[in-house]
């Protein structure tokens, strides 16, 4: 006897999709308390938790900053609003000007982003790169902590940055945005 054949639709998407609005009301409801989440392309990506290098560097960095720039210039722990369906968690910026109030910030809104990565340099120097790039974010570093370098990228152009360079450890990064320079180690 011949059973019936059951028909599987594979044209039907299976993943769920969010856009920001729908990312931060969920934010708001208390979905992510326990866990450290960004939205790319409208899909949740589980972000590691910090471990005490990135944590130690990430704070270097910013009071290195806090002596060319006013403090409120600097962010840390800051969710960068790329458009309708990518929202990143940036470790440390430069802003234009000081923000106000309790809110995410559009990418117009900075004029550096840095990203500690101690376990992250192949996302961070990828799918990170093109996405602030291509929210016209200007500059952008990424301190490798594994390779004791800092890639440095700037003026970005139609998805990707169009200058890059490496810094080692201990030289002088030139800071946008001002005339002073810090050292990374």
């Amino acid at each position: 006897m011949n059973k019936s054949a059951v028909i599987l639709r594979t044209d039907q998407q299976t993943k769920a999709r969010f856009t920001t609005a729908e990312f931060l009301r969920m934010g708001e409801s208390g979905a992510f308390d326990d866990i450290k989440v960004e939205l790319v392309d409208g899909e949740l990506e589980r972000m590691n938790p910090p471990l005490t290098a990135h944590a130690a560097r990430q704070m270097q960095i910013g009071i290195r900053l806090s002596r060319l720039l006013p403090e409120a210039r600097i962010m840390g722990e800051i969710g960068v609003d790329l458009g309708n369906d990518t929202v990143l968690g940036c470790d440390v910026a430069v802003l234009r000007e000081p923000a106000e109030g309790n809110r995410l910030l559009i990418a117009d809104a900075f004029l550096l982003v840095i990203e500690v990565a101690e376990t992250s340099v192949a996302r961070d120097t990828t799918m990170k790169r093109f996405a602030y790039a291509g929210g016209g974010i200007p500059n952008y570093w990424v301190v490798d902590g594994n390779r004791s370098i800092v890639h440095v990228y700037a003026e970005p152009v139609e998805g990707d940055y169009t200058r890059f360079h490496s810094v080692g450890f201990g030289e002088p990064l030139h800071v946008p945005g001002t005339d002073g320079t810090i050292t990374i180690d």
